[in-house]
């Protein structure tokens, strides 16, 4: 039988987490700061870490003063942000079904999780769930390629011109649906949320060479590389080739810098809403 998409996403970041840790997590923390900016002052307020990964974000919230419970649906990611960070407390879970009571958290956030569920509406409305009113939940999400994209961008360039981006993979969601800001307006609000704030900001991936790029891509990425392994055998060098030679064009002063724009969306629990 043929996995699903949430099943896929399970036990890719399942196998990645060390690599994700190494090589991707670089990028996602540059987000840290401002989500945690958007809860305000956090000291004392119980805070939940949806899809918390290795437990980055959950160390600067701790940092704020933040009481902090990370979830995640990778064990390898639990474990790794149990070793890292003390004070925090984490566990095995599922953002579309949370194991905590109604009104339990003073603020949610999702860094970057959004994009790995089979549910995603599920996944907003359970935070709405968990926070009690005037709670705060922040998402953060990629914007869609030619928005500012670097990798995206070189990614899908590749395909195109080797293969195809029409491939046997399971269904998945839209996965630029929360990106567009009137959409995750809308999904907010569906879910209880009003005094809604979206607006957009960009990482930075700095690296040495192609080669590294394509490292970042294999061990730290789910969903790529499954594109490119599914292509013909004959087109995948040339795909990994072409991202190669498009990383290098990007080289500035000595070093490849590659753009991440992202899209941050926070907003109030409606004090009105059940």
């Amino acid at each position: 039988m043929t996995a699903s998409f949430k099943e896929l996403e399970q036990a890719g970041w399942t196998a990645k987490a060390d690599a994700y840790d190494a090589h991707f997590a670089a990028i996602t923390r540059q987000a840290i700061g401002p989500v945690l900016d958007t809860l305000s002052e956090i000291a004392g307020h119980r805070v939940l870490d949806v899809c918390c990964g290795t437990g980055d974000l959950a160390t600067a919230a701790l940092a704020r003063g933040a009481s902090v419970i990370g979830i995640d649906f990778a064990a390898t990611m639990v474990e790794i942000a149990r070793r890292k960070v003390r004070g925090a407390s984490f566990a095995c879970g599922d953002a579309e079904a949370l194991p905590f009571s109604d009104g339990a958290f003073d603020a949610a956030v999702c860094a970057f999780g959004i994009w790995h569920l089979a549910e995603p509406d599920r996944a907003v409305f359970e935070a709405a769930r968990v926070l009690r009113p005037g709670g705060t939940y922040t998402f953060t999400t990629w914007l869609p390629p030619q928005q500012g994209w670097d990798m995206f961008d070189l990614l899908i360039a590749a395909v195109e011109a080797h293969g195809s981006m029409d491939v046997d993979l399971p269904p998945a969601p839209p996965p630029f649906r929360f990106a567009d800001a009137s959409e995750a307006r809308r999904a907010l609000a569906v879910c209880g949320f009003d005094e809604v704030d979206v607006r957009t900001a960009t990482a930075l991936w700095t690296g040495t060479s192609g080669e590294q790029v394509l490292d970042m891509i294999y061990k730290a990425i789910v969903r790529a590389p499954m594109l490119i392994e599914a292509q013909p055998l004959r087109a995948r060098e040339p795909i990994r080739n072409d991202i190669r030679d498009g990383a290098e064009r990007l080289r500035r002063d000595g070093k490849i810098v590659m753009r991440w724009p992202y899209l941050m969306a926070s907003a109030r629990r409606a004090k009105g809403h059940p």
